[in-house]
């Protein structure tokens, strides 16, 4: 993206410094500061902080204060101040300094939610005076509604991890006797190849598909199970997630009722995620469904969540979420059913909301896959 983005996302979250009394907002590696520099190192024992002060603020602007080894990568982050320290000198010291240098004032200070306790604590204790808080209210409402580019990636990275996923499961009968893991690393390499970085995925044959979190191991992939692929990756910093539920061979009759009755449910939530409808809203419509169909008690989690720079980000889709649905959010739609030892279901699309109402973003069939 162009350094104006960025620029325009930094100007955005001063203005709110400012509405809020917030004199100093400290920004670590994370996907915050993805957002709002273009940057997004992995992080370790050294500190990089993106500091910035209140709009209106001065004399100063937002610098970043960085190791030297990290001296080339920060050069992207559109401020005009880079502080730099070496290993040997103490990074926290270096920061106090630096802002009384600047005479910025320091009341209310606003920590990166993400920012690790080794951090966050020695400056704390460079600044006993100060009004700690958390930033989230600062770029969450932000990071809440994408751009036209934000979007597009998302769209994109959907779209990929479709066609790996098909790419994947044609195999059909191939699968039998294969572990979940010979599977993912089947799916994570067609990921890989379309240009999407994989992350860890739930693959659950048989029984392990009732538990919601299940890590992927050495089951078997079997005649007569289901199998639930729940998998993603991310493009150019932005993510996909898609959870798709299959069956080897005929399924029970049990099989085929939750499964219908979980996409009855999806395909409820989807036509519920209206602009000026609230989240719980949508978290209510595939509730009632599966609980008039008496498997309340099986649904166990929330219905979704918002995506974007992270897999989770912003307000849920849950119970009693009073967040208002706008153009620009995108979020998960994932109703499961999962009966203790026996099987599991979920269905799982992200969607993005128009003016006119959700997108679907994923086009891989949501109807039950069989594979003789």
């Amino acid at each position: 993206m162009e350094n104006q983005v960025y620029l325009d996302r930094i100007s955005k979250v001063r203005k709110a410094m400012r509405q809020e009394g917030i004199s100093l907002f400290l920004v670590g590696p994370s996907s915050n500061l993805f957002y709002l520099g273009g940057y997004a190192p992995g992080g370790d024992e050294r500190l990089l902080l993106l500091v910035l002060p209140a709009e209106g603020v001065s004399p100063g602007d937002p610098f970043v204060l960085a190791n030297l080894l990290y001296q080339d990568q920060v050069k992207g982050i559109p401020v005009q101040d880079v502080v730099l320290w070496k290993d040997g000198e103490d990074p926290f010291a270096l920061l106090k300094r630096e802002i009384e240098k600047r005479h910025w004032p320091l009341g209310k200070v606003a920590l990166e939610g993400q920012l690790p306790a080794f951090f966050s604590l020695p400056i704390g204790r460079q600044f006993p005076g100060a009004d700690f808080s958390l930033g989230a209210s600062l770029v969450d409402p932000l990071r809440l509604i994408k751009d036209a580019a934000e979007l597009d990636l998302i769209r994109r990275a959907s779209k990929l991890a479709d066609q790996a996923l098909e790419a994947a499961i044609e195999r059909g009968a191939y699968w039998l006797g294969k572990t979940e893991a010979q599977f993912w690393d089947t799916l994570a390499a067609e990921l890989r190849g379309r240009g999407i970085k994989p992350w860890d995925a739930i693959v659950a044959a048989g029984p392990n598909g009732a538990v919601p979190h299940h890590l992927t191991g050495d089951r078997l992939i079997e005649k007569g199970q289901g199998l639930l692929v729940d998998f993603g990756g991310r493009l150019e910093g932005y993510n996909t997630d898609c959870t798709r539920t299959f069956h080897f061979g005929r399924p029970s009759g049990e099989f085929e009722q939750v499964y219908r009755t979980v996409l009855e449910a999806h395909l409820a939530a989807e036509a519920a995620a209206q602009p000026g409808n609230r989240l719980g809203d949508v978290d209510q419509a595939a509730r009632s469904v599966i609980e008039r169909a008496g498997y309340g008690p099986y649904f166990t989690h929330r219905t979704g969540h918002g995506l974007g720079i992270d897999t989770h980000e912003g307000a849920s889709v849950n119970k009693g979420e009073e967040t208002l649905i706008a153009p620009g959010m995108v979020f998960s739609i994932e109703p499961g059913i999962y009966l203790s030892g026996r099987l599991g279901v979920r269905i799982e699309n992200l969607v993005a909301i128009t003016k006119d109402g959700p997108e679907p973003l994923h086009s891989f069939p949501r109807e039950l896959s069989i594979i003789e």
